[in-house]
């Protein structure tokens, strides 16, 4: 054999081995979970999503109210950007490093760190799954759904939940299944990290731009270059241009397009007294809606258009049917969706062999978020300088309507159902 064909074959052999080895070694992951709020600590930061018990407890207030992604200041009413970056590798060194090189639009300096989080540091999202058995909660729950002017036949339906088996509340709190990815999180074998981070939790600039090449770094993982087209940027805030302020009749709301938006979901929370929650959903079919206001993937997105749960891009308006909170203080949630970028390195080919897998897989998702108080008087709004788009007080002030009192606070009356 010549040294020529020699030297061939003997790079092929390399090369089969080097397939062999990195298809035996899982791929490294990394997410980037990009949002724009108004409103308030409205996301949850990429997180997963909460069990049923979580939602009944931590999820309908702490769950809703709070995340972890990091958040550039605001004033009132004001839009904050958010990244949560992470990165999970199948190795691990004693002395894990990583970071992410970002373009210079993003105006965060030449790179963020990406730090492992201490047992003791990390949230229920990212701890091992453990099963929880939650406090029975009192009262009733209302759920209610669709857009349009008057509640339709059949609504609500109610859950005692005092009284209520099992199966009921299964029942009860069924939503559409929404196939996800899970994305990185700590396991044993891998190593994990994130931003923001004890290291570095520097604010998101209002004028931060997420185009460009995107790098990261690390000694537990395979290098990660990929860039990030315009379509991919942060989402405009939500804007909403009409509010109705009378909860006595159907309740309007418009909302400003989003470009590059790919759908929309609402919903409303409040609470009668200390013993009912009532929950509208903007859903034409009846669905408990947690599932949705957080990230779902471009695919998702588009199938519930087709079934009628999520507004598709073209929809800018919508109504609460009249009486859903005429005796009941509330707050309404919104999200638009982005179009995700999911990418790998070698590209997945069209019919992949069987066995086939990249070095690694990256996923950026967005969304656009808000939330505010139903019932209040544009001109309170104005005055208080939130604007149309969220973001006020929620101290609580009774209110009169129809002769009977309504608390302006919604939170105070839920925490009353939950003992909390």
């Amino acid at each position: 054999m010549t040294k020529t064909k020699f030297a061939f074959a003997a790079s092929l052999m390399c090369g089969a081995i080097t397939s062999v080895q990195a298809a035996d070694k899982p791929p490294a992951v990394y997410w980037m979970s990009v949002s724009t709020e108004v409103g308030g600590a409205f996301g949850m930061g990429g997180m997963a999503m909460p069990s049923v018990g979580e939602m009944v407890t931590e999820g309908l207030l702490g769950g809703i109210f709070g995340g972890s992604s990091k958040s550039s200041p605001s004033d009132a009413g004001g839009a904050r950007r958010s990244v949560l970056l992470q990165l999970s590798g199948a190795e691990t060194p004693p002395d894990p490093k990583a970071d992410h090189f970002i373009p210079p639009g993003q105006n965060m300096g030449e790179s963020l760190p990406l730090i492992s989080p201490r047992a003791g540091k990390l949230s229920r999202h990212e701890a091992p799954d453990e099963a929880q058995e939650p406090e029975k909660p009192k009262g009733k729950i209302l759920m209610y759904w669709g857009c349009g002017d008057k509640i339709r036949a059949s609504q609500p339906k109610v859950l005692d939940m005092a009284t209520a088996t099992p199966q009921q509340y299964a029942a009860f709190f069924k939503a559409f299944n929404v196939s996800a990815p899970r994305g990185p999180r700590p396991a044993n074998g891998w190593t994990y990290a994130r931003w923001p981070n004890e290291k570095d939790s520097q604010s998101v600039p209002k004028d931060s731009s997420l185009v460009g090449p995107q790098t990261i770094k690390a000694n537990y993982a395979p290098e990660i270059r990929f860039d990030i087209p315009r379509q991919q940027d942060f989402l405009d805030p939500v804007v909403f241009t009409e509010m109705g302020s009378d909860l006595t009749k159907a309740v309007p709301f418009h909302w400003k397009p989003i470009p590059n938006a790919t759908g929309y979901f609402s919903m409303a929370m409040g609470g009668q007294g200390d013993n009912e929650m009532v929950i509208w959903v903007s859903s034409e079919a009846s669905h408990m809606g947690w599932s949705l206001m957080d990230y779902v993937p471009t695919g998702e997105v588009r199938k519930l258009i087709k079934e009628r749960v999520i507004m598709p891009p073209s929809n800018t308006e919508c109504k609460i049917p009249q009486g859903v909170f005429k005796d009941a203080g509330a707050m309404l949630q919104f999200i638009a969706y982005g179009q995700d970028l999911d990418l790998s390195h070698p590209a997945r080919p069209k019919n992949p062999p069987k066995g086939w897998m990249p070095d690694w897989n990256t996923k950026v998702r967005l969304k656009s978020t808000t939330m505010t108080m139903l019932g209040q008087d544009p001109r309170e709004k104005a005055a208080a300088g939130a604007g149309a788009s969220g973001g006020r007080d929620y101290t609580s002030q009774p209110r009169k309507k129809g002769g009977s009192e309504v608390l302006e606070n919604p939170l105070k009356s839920i925490k009353g159902i939950f003992g909390l």
